[in-house]
C-alpha cells in the first residue's frame, strides 16, 4: 500500500498518466516486466509506503515526497541478466527507497531525459523513518 502517484510507474518525465492516491497492489504487480530487465516499477510523489507478510509490517514514510519501488528481484540481478525469462527472484520483497531519480527519456532507444528530469544536485538532505511492527 502507498500514497502517491499511481497506480502504474511514475518518474519526474512519465507521471502525467498518474495521479495521486491511496493505491494497494501485491508486489509481483508493482514490478514492471521489461525484455531487457533495469531498474523499473518506481512510484514517485510518495509520502508513505507499507509492506506487509507474514506477520511482519514495514513502512516508510518521508519528511517530503520521495520515489520507492517494490519488487522480487535485487538490483544486481536486475543489472547482471539481459533478458527477463532469465531473472530468479530473490525469494524476498526488495525495497528501495529514493530521495529522487533522473526521468527516463528514451535513452534505450534514442536521447536521454530532458534537462529538467535530471537529478543534478551534488549535495542534499534526505530523511525518512521505517516503522516494523509484528515478527521482525
Amino acid at each position: 500500500e502507498y500514497c502517491g502517484l499511481g497506480p502504474q510507474e511514475s518518474y519526474p518525465d512519465k507521471r502525467r498518466a498518474a495521479s495521486y492516491g491511496l493505491y494497494a497492489a501485491p508486489v509481483s504487480q508493482l514490478h514492471e516486466d521489461y525484455i531487457r530487465p533495469q531498474e523499473n516499477g518506481s512510484r514517485c510523489g510518495c509520502d508513505y509506503v507499507t509492506l506487509w507478510g507474514g506477520g511482519t509490517r514495514l513502512t516508510a514514510a518521508g519528511a517530503a515526497p520521495f520515489s520507492f519501488s517494490a519488487s522480487p528481484y535485487t538490483q544486481e540481478e536486475l543489472t547482471e541478466k539481459a533478458h527477463n525469462f532469465e531473472l530468479v527472484p530473490s525469494g524476498h520483497t526488495v525495497l528501495c527507497i529514493d530521495y529522487t531519480q533522473d526521468g527516463i527519456g528514451s535513452n534505450s532507444c534514442g536521447p536521454g531525459p530532458e534537462k529538467q528530469y535530471q537529478f543534478l544536485e551534488e549535495e542534499f538532505t534526505f530523511a525518512f523513518g521505517i516503522r516494523v511492527e509484528g515478527q521482525a
